[in-house]
């Protein structure tokens, strides 16, 4: 839930002709991604869609009725391989969710629920596990960190043919972990990924934004 995509604005400027996505969309008392994007894209001509595997969510986007925005309801994975033939020079990842705290999540008290169902939100410190069984209602893999990554370098090895040659791409809840040497996070894999493809960090930062940018024919 950083804002490390506002650091990106300083390099739209530069980006090649081509789509823009968010895989993710803003969600209510989020960050304000989807917004923000979007009133980007409009000043500058650019198409811009927003993706987001929970219906809820893109419901939501809906209410704000923002212009120039494509809103699909689908998973980053879907909506990538039946837009393979399309240019992509903005692309912010911020979907499956990252638990911050894994060591602890399992302790936490079991999800009440009501009698049609459904869990009882709100309980404090139980959204890491209302989160888990949203992903299950919607029958999605289970809500972990290693299913985080998998499923945001999935998205990149499938865009990475789509991006022009000069992009940028933008890692939310990823960070440099300069303890280990190495990034961490939702695109924890998909920066090395991205380094090997000719692509650089320009922004990287940990509390309390946690988000990584990187550029490909980006001049600083």
């Amino acid at each position: 839930m950083g804002r490390v995509y506002q650091q990106a604005e300083k390099y739209l400027d530069q980006l090649a002709d081509g789509r823009w996505v968010e895989i993710g969309c803003g969600r209510a008392g989020d960050d304000g991604s989807t917004q923000v994007i979007a009133e980007w894209a409009k000043s500058r001509g650019r198409r811009f869609t927003t993706v987001d595997m929970d219906p809820i969510n893109c419901s939501l986007v809906q209410t704000l009725n923002l212009p120039n925005v494509e809103i699909i309801n689908s998973t980053g994975q879907k909506y990538l391989l039946a837009s393979k033939k399309e240019n992509i020079s903005f692309l912010y990842l911020d979907n499956f969710d990252w638990d911050w705290h894994p060591d602890k999540t399992d302790m936490l008290a079991p999800l009440e629920f009501a009698p049609n169902g459904r869990p009882v939100v709100g309980v404090p410190g139980n959204a890491v596990l209302e989160q888990r069984h949203r992903y299950q209602t919607l029958g999605m893999p289970e809500m972990n960190n290693i299913n985080s990554q998998c499923n945001h370098l999935m998205q990149m090895e499938i865009a990475i043919s789509m991006m022009s040659t000069c992009s940028l791409v933008v890692c939310d809840d990823t960070w440099f972990n300069k303890w280990w040497g190495h990034y961490s996070g939702k695109c924890g894999a998909v920066v090395p990924y991205l380094i090997n493809h000719g692509y650089s960090v320009l922004h990287t930062e940990e509390e309390p934004v946690y988000g990584t940018i990187l550029g490909r024919g980006i001049k600083i």
